[in-house]
């Protein structure tokens, strides 16, 4: 089980890390400083917004105001801010979903299932059900 989770762990990085834009592509696209700076503040304030409290809005409202390259970078950082927090959140989930089931299917392994069957009406009224048993 604990491979599990650290491969679940490594792979939620890799995925996490192959849907960011990096520096690098931005310069290749031919973004300027000013939209880079933008794009990573509106990053981190889109992870902020939806969810990440491990994250900061940042959001240089003078530079939002009066430098296009900036806002663009901001609002375009914003969406991809919020894509990946969902991603991450998705991922996390299925990872959570995955080791629950495991667990489950091991606890049901190690039972006996005639008290599986016991516990599961535990507390219920079955006297009703005594009638078929004369059938």
């Amino acid at each position: 089980m604990a491979a599990f989770l650290r491969f679940s762990a490594v792979l939620t990085i890799l995925v996490l890390a192959a849907c960011q834009t990096s520096d690098s592509q931005l310069a290749e696209a031919g973004r300027s400083p000013s939209y880079i700076t933008g794009f990573h503040d509106g990053r981190h304030s889109g992870m902020k917004e939806a969810g990440n409290n491990f994250e900061h809005y940042i959001r240089d409202s003078e530079r939002f105001s009066a430098d296009a390259d900036y806002r663009d970078g901001w609002l375009a950082g914003e969406e991809e801010g919020k894509r990946i927090q969902q991603q991450a959140v998705a991922i996390g989930n299925a990872a959570a979903g995955a080791y629950g089931a495991a667990k489950i299917d091991k606890a049901i392994e190690e039972q006996d299932p005639e008290n599986v069957a016991k516990d599961a009406v535990k507390g219920v009224d079955t006297d009703a059900l005594k009638v078929l048993e004369k059938q």
